[in-house]
């Protein structure tokens, strides 16, 4: 009887240790159809990196669904070619290079459709400013009319590639959205073009509601942290891998011609960023590859940015004050940065792949 109840004891022991991670395994499984439900806010217009990530989001619009594309205020459109054409002009040409309906046809039904894609993008401020009566534009309201449709427990997505202005208008004008939305913001530069729109955030969260979900990638000082650049300056920098070289490698002569409507192929055309110069930087697309990297990757979970994910790794301010905060990581650039940069070749490769759906038009 002794001997019996060893072997129970010995029993139980092993089979806990067998079962834990195997519990946690399955805790931790996406299925591989889950979608989210993002609307993205882009300063498309300046460097040409939005582009790039517009690119990615609409390649991945089998688990990003898109309820919005929202222009806002770009401060450096001084530097560019294009900066006397409007950012809504700009999305929606880009959004017709890709040819979404091309890989549709393909054998990917499951990407949107480029006339919803089209349908969906909204102008925000033409200037960045903090919130103000009578602030509201087009694309502010948009998110309100959007975000109000979900609940706590089924949020959307706002994905900030550009300064927090219209995102932070929305929420001065509805209050009722906070625990509707999960924002995922790029700061650094974004944040120091429209400092008081941030701050506007930061003090809603502070005053009204504490328990506001949002990502901050890349807090102030600029360069002190900035996990967001690991998407291009580290990780597998190797031959077709780097940032200088996948371009080149798997995206030019990919492609179609919209049946006709344009002369080159996509991605002949697909721009290179200006900083750094000649570059695959898409600087905003760790907010995409957040969302991405349990369903494709099977690393992390959304609910937890404190877990490893292609989309950066990050730690709560306060999680007492503010348990839905979180933040780059205490620790070098180079460290932050690598929490993206371990992931280089999986990201990359994924991509490789959706390019080459385009096939030979």
């Amino acid at each position: 009887m002794k001997r019996n109840r060893e072997n129970w004891q010995n029993f139980k022991i092993y089979g806990v240790i067998i079962l834990l991670p195997l519990l946690f395994f399955l805790d931790q499984k996406i299925d591989k159809n889950q979608t989210y439900d993002v609307i993205i806010d882009t300063d498309l217009g300046g460097d040409p990196d939005d582009i790039q990530s517009l690119f990615r989001a609409v390649h991945y619009s089998d688990i990003l669904k898109i309820k919005g594309i929202i222009s806002t205020p770009n401060s450096d459109k001084d530097h560019h070619t294009w900066d006397t054409i409007k950012n809504t002009e700009l999305i929606n040409h880009w959004i017709k290079r890709i040819d979404v309906n091309h890989l549709r046809d393909k054998g990917f039904p499951e990407l949107m459709q480029e006339e919803d894609l089209l349908s969906i993008i909204k102008p925000g401020a033409n200037l960045p400013h903090p919130p103000v009566a009578n602030g509201a534009t087009e694309g502010s309201n948009w998110i309100i009319k959007t975000a109000r449709k979900y609940t706590k427990e089924k949020p959307i997505w706002i994905l900030v590639w550009g300064s927090l202005t219209t995102t932070a208008q929305a929420l001065y004008d509805a209050p009722d959205i906070a625990d509707k939305i999960r924002i995922y913001v790029i700061g650094s530069s974004n944040t120091l073009h429209d400092i008081p729109s941030r701050d506007f955030v930061f003090n809603f969260m502070k005053n009204d509601y504490p328990e506001l979900w949002w990502i901050e990638n890349g807090t102030l000082p600029k360069g002190s942290h900035e996990t967001f650049r690991g998407v291009y300056q580290s990780g597998v920098q190797k031959g077709e891998w780097s940032y200088t070289e996948f371009t080149s490698a798997n995206i030019r002569n990919h492609g179609s011609y919209h049946n006709g409507l344009f002369k080159e192929k996509c991605g002949d055309v697909f721009p290179l960023a200006n900083y750094p110069k000649n570059s695959l930087k898409e600087g905003d697309s760790p907010s995409l590859l957040y969302l991405i990297s349990p369903v494709i990757g099977g690393v992390g979970n959304v609910d937890d940015p404190t877990m490893e994910n292609w989309g950066g790794q990050f730690m709560p301010l306060d999680s007492i004050k503010y348990p839905n905060y979180y933040i780059d990581l205490d620790k070098s650039p180079e460290a932050c940065q690598m929490t993206i940069g371990k992931w280089r070749l999986d990201i990359m490769t994924d991509w490789k792949m959706r390019w080459d759906r385009y096939g030979n038009e």
